[in-house]
Order: structure tokens, then sequence, then C-alpha cells
């Protein structure tokens, strides 16, 4: 009797176990790193960046953890990247918690914490509330929508308003981006048009943080330009890229400018980028970087995902 009673309950157990809504899956990539400097010096670096992210729903309910370990982080501590909650009531979708941006154009994704974002449709147009933290100014309200095939989205703070308009016309993909500040050195501009011709993708992408100002606080990106953090902002940028696709390889050419807000320092790049899926479900990326009068870069990173 005591077996019987024992084996009902891990069976109970087992079965409350297969029947909870939970999934895992994460990423995980390894950069071999070889820089020569003009100057004569070399150096050679290997990094990684290991994901993982599990995910739990009921209902309409889903709490999201994402955890990463870096080269920034690389003692037995995993770093907790995104931990929130999302679910929806009467019409209203709810999130809640720390998590990340997007990358774009203007902005490489820093992480917010305490961040609360409310929204609902009224009449086709989404309405957003987002607010962080205790400080009720950092609040905005967003209205989006599509009209005859154009995105819009104008995002209202208190002392700032962000602008996106994005469409296809014609086979020509445009999106533009203005960020209006009542402090005039941050305000910024980006633009990114593209099409494919017989099976190559041209791109052209520019940002413009500038406005003539000799004092302007410049924007992050993490986009068509590489990943521009903190500390080296870009007041100006812009270039062209070609992508195809060639025995198998994605293949990427980019020429562009760019200069930092620090010093006014004009640098031009010159990128190749050459990925491959392998066999085995991993991607091998190789990228090689010139830039003009400092540098080459050579950069080879093994990529899998689950």
């Amino acid at each position: 009797m005591k077996k019987q009673l024992l084996i009902a309950a891990v069976a109970a157990t087992m079965a409350s176990v297969s029947m909870a809504d939970v999934s895992i899956s994460g990423a995980a990539q390894v950069n071999y790193t070889n820089i020569d400097n003009d100057a004569g010096t070399s150096e050679n670096t290997i990094t990684h960046d290991f994901d993982l992210k599990i995910v739990g729903k009921s209902g309409a309910t889903s709490v999201v953890m994402d955890i990463e370990n870096t080269d920034a982080n690389t003692t037995t501590e995993m770093n907790v990247k995104n931990a929130y909650m999302t679910t929806s009531m009467a019409g209203v979708n709810l999130k809640a918690g720390t998590y990340f941006g997007s990358d774009n154009l203007l902005d490489d994704a820093s992480q917010t914490e305490n961040k609360l974002s409310l929204d609902t449709t009224i009449s086709g147009v989404k309405v957003q509330y987002e607010t962080a933290g205790t400080n009720l100014n950092d609040s905005s309200v967003t209205l989006s929508g599509s009209m005859a095939g154009v995105n819009l989205s104008h995002e209202i703070f208190d002392t700032k308003t962000d602008t996106s308009v994005s469409g296809s016309f014609g086979g020509v993909n445009v999106a533009y981006r203005m960020i209006d500040n009542d402090v005039d050195t941050s305000d910024a501009t980006s633009l990114e048009i593209s099409t494919e011709m017989q099976g190559i993708t041209a791109t052209y992408a520019a940002i413009d943080a500038n406005e003539g100002s000799t004092d302007k606080t410049g924007v992050t990106s993490d986009a068509f330009f590489g990943e521009i953090k903190t500390g080296s902002e870009i007041k100006e940028a812009d270039g062209f890229g070609l992508s195809t696709n060639v025995a198998g390889n994605q293949v990427t050419l980019k020429s562009y400018s760019t200069m930092l807000a620090a010093g006014n320092v004009e640098q031009d790049w010159t990128k190749v980028v050459v990925t491959r899926p392998l066999a085995n479900g991993s991607t091998l990326e190789a990228t090689y970087t010139d830039k003009d009068a400092v540098s080459t870069a050579l950069d080879l990173e093994l990529r899998v995902k689950f």
C-alpha cells in the first residue's frame, strides 16, 4: 500500500512538471580577434558570450528570465540580462521588470530596471505608456499605427519627442527617425534605405546628431555601423552596403565614414562579412575590418542557437 501511494505521488509530481509550460532557449558564441595596428603593434583576443533564456507561461501571463555570461562577468555568478513579466488584462497589455531596449541606428540598447509598459489599441491606433523606477520624468506616451502601408510612431516625453516613419515604396524600404530634444545638443536623425536587385540587397544608412554644433553629445548605435557604445558616441555617419548569397555564404560589403563626438574625429571604414551555416547547426562568421590609417582586424565567430 505504501509503495502504491509512493508511486502515485511520484506520478502526480511528474504530471505537474510535464504540464508546466516552461521553455528554455539560448545561444553561445566564441570570438577570436586579431588586430594589426598601423603603428606596428598587434592584439590577439578570445572572447565569449553565453545566453540562457527561460520562459514560463500560465494562461495569458509569461515570466521571462534571461541570463548571460560574457568576458565582462567571468565569475561563476551569471548576469541577469532580462527579468520581466507580461500579461493582458481587459484588453490592456502589461510588461514589468528589468529588460533591454532594442538596438538601432540611434541607440545601443541598455538595461532599464523597474520598467513598466502598458498598451492597448483604440480604433487601430496603439497607445503605450512607459515609465521606469521612481522618476516619473522618464515617462512617455507613444502613439503608433499604420496608414496606407506607412508605419508611424510618435513617442512623447516631458523634454523630447521621438518620431519614426517607415514603409516600402515601389520595392524600396525606407525608415526615418527623428529625436527632437529640448536640449538642442541632443537632437538626432537617422535614415536607412534598402532595395533588392537581382539577388543583391543594397543599403544606404545615415546618422546626423550634429546640426552644425560643436558641442553635440552624439549618439550610440548598434546597427549598420556596428556597435557604438557610450563613451564613443558619434555625431555623424553615412555609408553604403551590398549583401548577397555566394555558394551558400552570405557576403556583405560595407563602406562608411563616422565622426566621433569627442574631438570631432572623422574615420573611414571598409568591412567585409562572410557568414556560413555549418552542418552541426552552428554558424561561422568571418569579419574583416579596415579602419583607414589606423588598423586592420579579422574576427572569427562561432555561434550556435538552441
